[in-house]
C-alpha cells in the first residue's frame, strides 16, 4: 500500500511539473513574441531606431527567461535563438531590409516552434 502511494505521488508530481513548465514556456514565448512582431513591423517600414529599441526589449525578455528555458528545453534551441538575435542586431545596424526581415521571420518561427513543441497535447506525447 505504501508503495502505491509513493508511485501515485511521484506521477502527480511529474505531471504537475510538466504542466507547469509547459505553461511557463507558453506565457514566456507570448511575452517574447510581442516585441519581435514590433521589430518586424519597424523593419518593414524602415524605422531602424524603433526596431533597435524593440529588439533590445525582446533581448531583455529573452535574457530574463533564458536560464529557465535551458533547464526545460534543449540547449541547441536556446543557442539558435541567441545566434539569430545577434545576426538580427547586425542586420538592423547595417539597415539591410531583406536580411533583417528574413532573420526576424526565422526568429519568430523558432519561438513559435518552441511554443508548439512544448504544448501538452497528444501529438507531442506520441
Amino acid at each position: 500500500m505504501r508503495t502505491l502511494i509513493i508511485i501515485v505521488t511521484l506521477v502527480i508530481l511529474l505531471l504537475g511539473g510538466s504542466l507547469t513548465s509547459s505553461q511557463y514556456i507558453q506565457t514566456s514565448t507570448l511575452a517574447f513574441g510581442v516585441p519581435l512582431e514590433a521589430v518586424e513591423q519597424s523593419i518593414s517600414i524602415r524605422k531602424w531606431e524603433v526596431a533597435q529599441k524593440e529588439l533590445h526589449t525582446a533581448q531583455l525578455r529573452w535574457d530574463k527567461n533564458k536560464t529557465l528555458w535551458t533547464v526545460i528545453l534543449d540547449h541547441r534551441e536556446s543557442d539558435t535563438i541567441d545566434i539569430s538575435i545577434k545576426r538580427l542586431e547586425k542586420y538592423i545596424a547595417a539597415q539591410d531590409v531583406s536580411l533583417a526581415l528574413g532573420e526576424i521571420s526565422a526568429l519568430i518561427l523558432l519561438v513559435d516552434h518552441i511554443s508548439d513543441s512544448t504544448k501538452f497535447n497528444l501529438r507531442n506525447i506520441l
